[in-house]
């Protein structure tokens, strides 16, 4: 029964978004499912919906400054 209005819930809301939005909407309502379930860490998903930078990372190595700017970095390193 929990599946079934799920399914209805999320078709009802998915009409009503811009293509854009729909993988946000489904992947927040996965997330919230799993967490429900047990079978996902609320710190983890947390830290994937904030997205917390370290606010001092160490210094980029050598090899990744090409590529890497300070910014994504910090994020990486926060990760």
């Amino acid at each position: 029964m929990i599946d079934s209005i799920s399914y209805t819930a999320f078709n009802f809301t998915r009409r009503g978004l811009f293509e854009k939005h729909k993988l946000i909407v489904a992947a927040i309502l996965t997330f919230r499912i799993l967490e429900r379930g047990g079978k996902l860490n609320p710190a983890e998903i947390e830290h994937l919906v904030i997205n917390k930078a370290d606010p001092n990372p160490p210094p980029i190595p050598e090899p990744l400054k090409g590529f890497l700017n300070d910014a994504i970095w910090a994020n990486i390193k926060g990760l």
